[in-house]
């Protein structure tokens, strides 16, 4: 197959305008756009042959169109019609003159006729030069070795015009679709619109990134693995993408040499790429190679200031080195960057514990706060981690009684089995004591026992009752100091559950009277809009589709809290989700609807239909009639694609027609939301 040229004069084609705008229509929907074009007398096109049109005349002249040259139908087919040109194509139109054929080409791209790809550019690209790009006659062939290059420059120039609303490629059409078919739950749709795309341009690295990204969806990652390989083997100096997102799988099926390899592949093509430096960094950390991991989260950090994940991740390699001071500073860093990254308040209570920092009191502030964000965010098995940790701390923390030396002990002068010993030691060997402590001379030692022969047995019989009686009071002594001592702590063990309780007493307690305030402003804010719904209906609309909505959050909001939920309002973080729900261990991600009178429809975001396909957590509460009696209606998860259809490019959400009408009744908010 070849590429051919084909020209195109405004003065002999007057109508040229029209078939772009009507190609452009056409494109948009995701067809190919037929016209018939005058070959001269050239006999050898073929199907299959790619073909530009070229503007000619005397401004703006440059490619505005490019296709696929395609079999006519057969009733206008040349060959069929007369055995004269039996050798030619399928390609060639019945309509034809002496030495001046037609032939059928469907246009997959165009841009408008005073945007093309111009000549005058091309030329000054250094890789065309010396090329001819003033064909004489029409469709003669473009050189081969140009071909590649001109698809390039060309796909450019539809992105550019597309962008300006002045052009449009069917292959980014179906490129779009797949992107669009992959965010939205459906990768083997992906996969169809991915392939069409690479129907038309076998070269189109784009539709291959896109395959491997349908493929990872789909947990094929062997065919993803392929799909990127396949990207790179086309342009190795531009495939950074291919290369990080190639290394992405090898590290999430533990293959970590060859993930390190293609995030220093990608790195080598742009040094500024920072989510291959994040990667690069996260494999070291797998590979236990901290300092490196620490180099690369720098390097990060350099790049993306603001990223809270590598200010945290340098900080736990730091922890795991025990260099608790540049640990705590990138701890205390990420959650200044992001004050819920609940993570880094762990690990810094962890650092604060640490003994050569060994500050308690901010070590039990960043864990309390902790287990809080980690039962917020459903963490259950991290809140109670962390909870047995403090409890831990705390423990540890008290001070306990020491236990007195056995000099301390024998030197009291409260025990009377102390003071009879020490007593008898003195009065009654108090020239035996004198001997070994004055150090006496041999002769003085001598007359000493000799003299007093009878009173030093005496008094060494006594010492010795003495200090029997001496070390068994001791012994005694000690098993009482261990007794109070853990009577002590068992004493403060229970003040500390004591605190505990009473703490959780005022919790509730603070629950309670907050619940009492919302059901009065409750009652309050739907007691004002039934008087201006009665008394002043001209302002007030109840069909508002902004008053709905709030009357209907609120109508949920009430239905949780009297449930005993704590509820948070999130509808301004952008997260996907208007409130935060939990209670016993058990959160929820919740979007609220309405339905009112005239709609049978609610609009939907992109970042909720995501939720509802991943967040096992996600609960969509459809309200109808929310201004005067609300009925309620809960869906989890993929029930909603059960029950609605989704209009994919405006996220409309519509109740089926085949679908029976949706009964309206409370549910109950007990039943946990998915299986694990």
């Amino acid at each position: 197959m070849v590429t051919r040229i084909f020209l195109c004069n405004e003065q002999t084609e007057p109508e040229i305008r029209d078939f772009i705008r009507e190609a452009i229509a056409d494109i948009s929907e995701g067809e190919q756009y037929i016209v018939t074009w005058n070959c001269g007398n050239i006999q050898t096109l073929k199907v299959g042959d790619r073909a530009y049109f070229k503007r000619i005349g005397s401004a703006n002249q440059g490619y505005f169109a490019s296709g696929t040259i395609v079999p006519a139908d057969r009733e206008y087919q040349l060959k069929l019609r007369s055995a004269r040109y039996r050798e030619l194509s399928e390609a060639y139109d019945i309509d034809s003159q002496a030495n001046n054929f037609r032939v059928w080409v469907a246009w997959d791209a165009c841009v408008t006729f005073d945007e093309p790809l111009r000549t005058d550019y091309l030329r000054q690209l250094p890789h065309f030069q010396g090329m001819p790009l003033e064909p004489q006659t029409d469709a003669g062939v473009f050189r081969e070795e140009y071909v590649r290059m001109l698809d390039r420059e060309w796909e450019k120039q539809t992105q550019k015009a597309f962008r300006a609303g002045k052009g449009i490629s069917l292959i980014d059409v179906y490129y779009r679709w797949g992107l669009e078919d992959i965010q939205q739950g459906f990768p083997q749709d992906a996969l169809e619109s991915f392939r069409q795309a690479l129907k038309l341009n076998p070269n189109f690295i784009k539709a291959y990134l896109g395959l491997g990204d349908a493929h990872v969806s789909l947990r094929e990652y062997a065919k993803a693995v392929g799909d990127y390989g396949k990207a790179i083997s086309m342009r190795p100096d531009k495939a950074r993408l291919a290369y990080f997102k190639r290394g992405e799988i090898n590290f999430l099926l533990g293959q970590l040499q060859q993930a390190m390899a293609d995030f220093q592949a990608s790195i080598a093509i742009d040094p500024n790429f920072a989510d291959a430096q994040m990667s690069l960094g996260n494999t070291y950390f797998k590979l236990k190679s901290y300092e490196q991991a620490i180099a690369c989260y720098s390097r990060t950090m350099e790049l993306s200031p603001n990223l809270d994940l590598a200010a945290f991740r340098r900080g736990r390699s730091h922890y795991i080195l025990k260099e608790f001071p540049e640990a705590l500073r990138d701890f205390s860093y990420a959650i200044e960057l992001q004050p819920s990254n609940v993570d880094a308040y762990y690990y810094r209570g962890l650092t604060y514990s640490q003994p050569d920092i060994a500050d308690e009191t901010l070590a039990g502030d960043d864990l309390r706060k902790a287990i809080v964000l980690y039962q917020t965010q459903g963490k259950p098995d991290k809140a109670k981690k962390a909870k047995e940790f403090l409890e831990t701390l705390a423990i540890d923390s008290l001070p306990k009684a020491r236990p007195r030396s056995s000099f301390a002990i024998a030197a009291s002068a409260t025990d009377p089995v102390i003071d009879t010993a020490t007593e008898a030691i003195a009065t009654e060997v108090p020239l035996a004591m004198a001997t070994s402590i004055d150090d006496r001379d041999e002769e003085s030692s001598k007359l000493i026992i000799e003299t007093e022969p009878i009173a030093n047995e005496v008094a060494i019989s006594k010492a010795e009752e003495a200090i029997s009686d001496l070390t068994e009071a001791i012994e005694k002594i000690m098993e009482v100091e261990k007794i109070v001592e853990k009577i002590v702590e068992v004493e403060k063990i229970v003040e500390v559950e004591k605190i505990v309780e009473v703490e959780r007493i005022v919790e509730v307690e603070k629950f309670v009277e907050v619940e009492k305030v919302v059901d009065r402003v409750v009652e309050k804010f739907v007691d004002r809009v039934v008087e201006r719904v009665v008394e002043k209906p001209i302002p007030f609309s109840i069909e508002d589709p902004s008053t709905a909505e709030k009357l209907a959050m609120i109508s949920v909001m009430a239905q949780y809290m009297r449930d005993g939920w704590m509820v948070r309002s999130v509808d301004k973080s952008q997260v996907g989700y208007d409130l935060e729900c939990a209670k016993d261990g058990i959160c929820e991600a919740v979007v609220i609807k309405s339905f009112t009178s005239d709609r049978e429809s609610f609009a939907i975001s992109a970042i909720e239909i995501e939720n509802a396909r991943s967040n096992k957590d996600f609960v969509l509460w459809v309200v109808s009639g929310a201004a005067e009696n609300p009925e309620l209606r809960c869906l989890r998860g993929r029930e909603l694609f059960e029950q609605f259809d989704l209009d994919p490019l405006a996220f409309a959400a519509k109740v089926r027609q085949s679908t029976v009408q949706l009964e309206f009744a409370p549910v109950s908010l007990e039943m946990p939301q998915f299986e694990q």
